[in-house]
């Protein structure tokens, strides 16, 4: 029996020793597990973070990009514009040497044409004639303040002939 009890007792020995290694592998693997969590989420972090300046850098890259189709449709911008300003100094030359000739032309048609003639000569006898008259009426004047009394302006031809050479006119003018 006592073989037996020094079995049992080495057996509990052992298992004690036993159990104090699977407890001691227990607590390795639960640190070495703790270690390894805090490496994935290190390596988690560190990835997210790479994540971010990826994101960054193809944000930076698509501005840049952006900037450039920018640049390039700014240059095409100016480019369009330069062509237009040309092409409307073109047009703008052209337009001063046409409407130089119109002007030539029209002006050279009127000075030309019958009815200018005879209009002028309208005026230049209708101003005559309302200056006679004008100068007859202050004549005229003279002579009532002269004499003291009334001076009959009736019996003058000019005063009639203004009339008759205005309406004359008048009728040149606007037909």
């Amino acid at each position: 029996m006592y073989v037996a009890r020094s079995q049992i007792t080495d057996l509990e020995a052992e298992i004690a020793t036993l159990k104090g290694k699977v407890q001691e592998a227990q607590a390795d693997k639960e640190r070495v597990e703790a270690e390894l969590n805090a490496r994935v989420e290190s390596k988690d972090k560190d990835l997210a973070a790479k994540d971010v300046e990826i994101a960054e850098l193809k944000h930076l890259e698509a501005e840049r990009v952006k900037a450039e189709t920018a640049e390039e449709a700014k240059k095409k911008a100016m480019e369009a514009r330069d062509i237009s300003t040309s092409a409307l100094n073109v047009a703008q030359n052209n337009y001063v040497e046409a409407q130089t000739i119109v002007d030539t032309l029209i002006t050279n048609s009127i000075l030309n044409a019958t009815e200018l003639d005879e209009a002028v000569a309208a005026l230049t006898d209708v101003a005559r004639a309302v200056g006679h008259h004008g100068g007859y009426l202050e004549c005229a004047q003279h002579v009532e303040e002269a004499l003291g009394q009334p001076f009959g302006i009736r019996h003058c031809s000019v005063t009639d002939q203004a009339a008759s050479i205005l309406s004359h006119a008048e009728h040149v003018l606007w037909s």
